[in-house]
């Protein structure tokens, strides 16, 4: 008798498949890194570029499949520069290969010492303070700054705008001290802040050369006095990301740091399986995990309602023929319910007939796959419909002006980490800030200024926070964030900080900077709290903070 699961042989086996594709990826790396050495000897060659490109394609297509999903990553994007790179060559345009290699080094130069790098954070270390946090970022380059002058007295000030944000920043004094410096330790960030004697046009040969011969890649922003087309094409020719003329515009200026060193952070997506057959449930389930995604398997139809409202799930993929209720039922079921209109149902079944196939479209379902599928082929459908989801999800939840949650989504993100905190019996803090004295900025400095001071704010508490705290925008100049796991004796600090920095940020205006300050109240959940009890005693906090003198936070 064979007493085998057959959920776990099939753990077994895709845990073998995965073990020989691991066993398999230094040899695919290496035949990648001749692939790219063959491009850099004769970057225009066709025969080399596509050899290239089939190689990324392979990678791009398989890696995320066996749980090397920042490696599949990485190697789309680069597949889909270097498409772009071969279009361009076949049109008779001139363009420089040496970025395109610089990433695909990069690449490799991760992948060979650890292929799983960065593929997730123990669960241990999500609640690491902050100021913790910032250091292990920085330890292996991920926000270090190189900032390279020719005046210690004025950067000195650049740098120390640089850090309020959270970066680290190390100074050069000229292009061979920077070349040095990059050999001991790559940075995120270049930032040029100097008079080339000879000329910008030489200097940026040199920038560019530099950054050519560099194993890592970097971003690189040029400050300058001067604001001529002729210093612009300068610059774009050595590589650069961004121009800033003086007087600077920090928040800008780290607007663009940020999106050009940005991480991909993203969240697993979170996708229900709804399915009467354990075994062909866990079956997708495990090769969606294997693709990275956070997966939920529902075998009883009769708690879907209930598994949605706990689960939130991004994607439901779906049986059609089950015994308790057929697929097509419970989609109308779902669609009931407002809250779940847009959350993507999929079908999939064996059943080939177009008729039911297009009856069950007309349920509310976005599309229809048969089994059995390939394993690429569900992940690709799973994951570009969860994509659109979220686009359109951002459109409808976000603040045009600073990304963040608007009032209504935040809201709801309440609701749900309150019950989530019951549910888990776990510590939940809430905080209410007001940006200090601002119709007085909009007053005196014009509304774009304000505007300006606003993402500044919702810049630095993006930075400064973690992943799993939920930053909004209440309303105007008031900002609300959640902090799930955490009591309001360790927001504070948290928050403390946060505003400390904040005070010194310099804002641009017309004729002159200023510093804004923003005052808080923090409020924690209890056992007969509500979400709008506590959003009514960080409230009160707040006002208490206002009265108090401002720049202040006050704990309810």
């Amino acid at each position: 008798m064979n007493n085998n699961n057959p959920a776990d042989d099939l753990e077994q086996t895709l845990r073998a498949i995965e073990a020989a594709y691991a066993a398999n990826l230094p040899s695919r790396l290496q035949s990648l890194s001749d692939a790219l050495e063959q491009c850099i000897r004769e970057p225009a060659a066709a025969e080399h570029l596509n050899a290239l490109l089939v190689k990324l394609h392979g990678m791009a297509g398989s890696a995320g499949t066996f749980g090397f999903a920042r490696l599949g990553q990485q190697a789309s994007d680069l597949e889909i520069r270097l498409t772009a790179y071969i279009k361009d060559v076949k049109s008779g345009a001139s363009h420089d290969f040496s970025p395109l290699a610089a990433g695909i080094k990069e690449l490799l130069r991760w992948a060979l010492i650890n292929p799983k790098a960065g593929e997730g954070v123990p669960e241990a270390q999500a609640n690491v303070p902050v100021s913790h946090a910032v250091e292990q970022d920085n330890a292996d380059g991920g926000r270090l700054i190189y900032l390279v002058h020719d005046n210690a007295e004025s950067v000195a000030d650049i740098a120390a705008q640089f850090q309020y944000f959270g970066y680290e920043v190390m100074t050069a004094g000229g292009l061979e001290e920077l070349e040095q410096a990059i050999r001991r330790r790559p940075p995120a960030a270049v930032v040029m802040d100097l008079a080339f004697p000879s000329g910008i046009l030489a200097g940026a040969e040199q920038i560019a050369r530099i950054k050519a011969v560099s194993e890592h890649r970097f971003a690189l922003i040029f400050i300058s006095t001067r604001s001529t087309f002729e210093a612009r094409l300068a610059t774009v020719k050595a590589g650069a990301d961004g121009y800033f003329s003086k007087p600077l515009d920090m928040v800008a200026l780290v607007d663009l740091l940020d999106r050009l060193i940005a991480r991909e952070e993203d969240e697993a997506s979170r996708i229900l399986i709804v399915d009467d057959e354990v075994e062909t449930a866990d079956y997708h389930a495990t090769l969606l995990r294997q693709a990275g995604m956070d997966v939920r398997t529902l075998y009883k139809v009769e708690n879907i309602l209930q598994v949605m409202g706990e689960y939130r799930p991004e994607l439901i993929l779906m049986d059609v023929y089950m015994p308790a209720c057929d697929g097509i039922n419970v989609a109308r079921v779902i669609r009931q319910d407002a809250l779940y209109l847009d959350v993507p149902i999929v079908f999939l079944s064996s059943d080939s007939n177009l008729d039911n196939q297009l009856n069950a479209i007309a349920s509310g379902a976005d599309d229809f796959l048969n089994k059995p599928i390939q394993p690429l082929h569900l992940i690709s459908a799973v994951t570009s419909r969860v994509k659109r989801y979220r686009d359109l999800r951002s459109l409808i939840m976000r603040d045009s002006l600073t990304g963040l949650f608007n009032h209504s989504a935040v809201k709801e993100q309440l609701a749900r980490e309150l019950a989530t905190a019951r549910r888990m019996q776990k510590p939940l803090s809430l905080a209410m800030l007001d940006i200090d004295r601002f119709k007085s900025v909009n007053d005196t400095y014009g509304h774009p200024v304000g505007d300006q001071v606003i993402r500044a704010l919702s810049r630095l508490l993006q930075q400064r926070l973690r992943r799993s705290d939920i930053i909004g925008r209440y309303g105007g100049e008031e900002f609300v964030v959640i902090m799930p796991h955490t009591p309001a004796s360790a927001a504070l600090p948290v928050l403390d900080q946060i505003r400390t920095s904040f005070s010194n940020i310099r804002h641009h205006a017309e004729h002159q900077d200023f510093t804004v300050t923003f005052s808080a109240g923090v409020a924690e959940i209890g056992p007969d709290i509500d979400a709008e009890e506590l959003l009514r005693r960080a409230d009160a906090a707040l006002y208490q903070a206002k009265a108090g003198g401002r720049n202040l936070i006050v704990k309810a």
